[in-house]
């Protein structure tokens, strides 16, 4: 392995034995930002918290450019506004006064093992105790639910009364083999992922980025407003109760998600039905096939798709866009599992 410490720079005028942050927050896109949940939750921390930056690693070394093409305008005759990728530290302070750290950018794509080694060695350096990664996974859920949040943890300590969610095999994100090589060295990382429905999986949905900032709150003890999401939430719920009410198919799919939905609240302590429950390999092929259907699309595009969101009214019918995180896939609402049983 190439030496990790050089991936990573310090700006000029950061000491970084000044620095001394207990929870460094990462919110890298593996598949895809379902619901813009990451891109809202960068956003609103730098844009309601103070905060600084404090290096960049070195983007040319692990990004495929062919595979997530940046934006660049083309302007009559000349193109214009190129846009660079960028993986970059911020330090942040929450409403207490007490600093974390905030990872950043795409999901590298090469040098995954090297990556992770360079993160480790900057928790070493920060006095960093605790890493929190953030995103969203579309899932058979309404949005007239509250959203739940699904947690995993390198111990299960940090997640106290938390419920598994099944055991299958999956295609890996960098996120996950960054909590599992972290957790080999015994170091404590916990995952949240807000269950996003999966018809909005290419909308912004503030309310995921809402149940994950009140996750960070609760397990990881900052300290984060959350008025303007809110204020974001109430006018995408009424922009999407008004789409629902005006198409009579997406009225019978979001009732019969809340009504599963309901149904697994009610139920959930009891023993489902055999039926009711799909076993591992099922799960797990269902994955992989979601997966493999993605990585078909990416290979076939020469064109810049990112950052891409459709504004076009929902379609039931139609399965959510672009790439998605590996930790869920879009299921239609006759899929058997509760909202607390992710796909992954």
């Amino acid at each position: 392995m190439i030496d990790p410490t050089t991936l990573f720079s310090y700006e000029p005028t950061i000491d970084q034995r000044t620095i001394h942050d207990r929870v460094m927050v990462v919110t890298l896109g593996s598949y895809g930002d379902v619901g813009a949940s990451q891109a809202q939750i960068d956003e609103h921390l730098l844009n309601t918290l103070s905060h600084r930056k404090i290096g960049d690693f070195d983007i040319d070394q692990i990004m495929d450019y062919r595979g997530h093409r940046p934006p660049i305008d083309f302007d009559q005759d000349h193109y214009d506004n190129y846009v660079s990728p960028s993986m970059t530290l911020h330090e942040v302070v929450d409403k207490s006064g007490n600093p974390f750290l905030l990872l950043t950018g795409p999901e590298p794509a090469l040098q995954w093992e090297r990556v992770s080694a360079t993160i480790e060695w900057l928790m070493d350096q920060l006095d960093v105790q605790l890493l929190v990664t953030a995103q969203g996974v579309p899932m058979p859920v309404p949005h007239t639910r509250p959203i739940n949040l699904l947690k995993v943890a390198t111990r299960p300590e940090l997640i106290p009364g938390n419920q598994g969610s099944g055991s299958f095999r999956m295609s890996a994100s960098f996120l996950a083999m960054l909590t599992q090589r972290l957790g080999e060295k015994q170091r404590d990382v916990i995952g949240l992922v807000a269950r996003v429905p999966q018809y909005l999986a290419d909308t912004e949905y503030p309310d995921g980025a809402i149940a994950v900032m009140n996750g960070l709150h609760d397990l990881a003890g900052l300290n984060i407003p959350v008025s303007s999401l809110q204020q974001a939430s109430h006018l995408a719920r009424a922009q999407i109760d008004s789409q629902v009410e005006q198409s009579d198919e997406l009225q019978q799919m979001v009732g019969q998600m809340e009504e599963q939905y309901d149904r697994y609240m009610r139920d959930h302590s009891l023993p489902m039905t055999e039926a009711d429950i799909p076993d591992a390999d099922e799960i797990g092929q269902e994955m992989e096939d979601y997966l493999a259907s993605l990585d078909t699309g990416a290979d076939n595009s020469d064109t810049d798709h990112s950052d891409s969101r459709s504004d076009e009214p929902m379609d039931p019918d139609k399965p959510a866009d672009g790439d998605k995180p590996e930790d869920g896939t879009a299921q239609g609402p006759e899929d058997p599992r509760g909202p607390g049983e992710p796909t992954a």
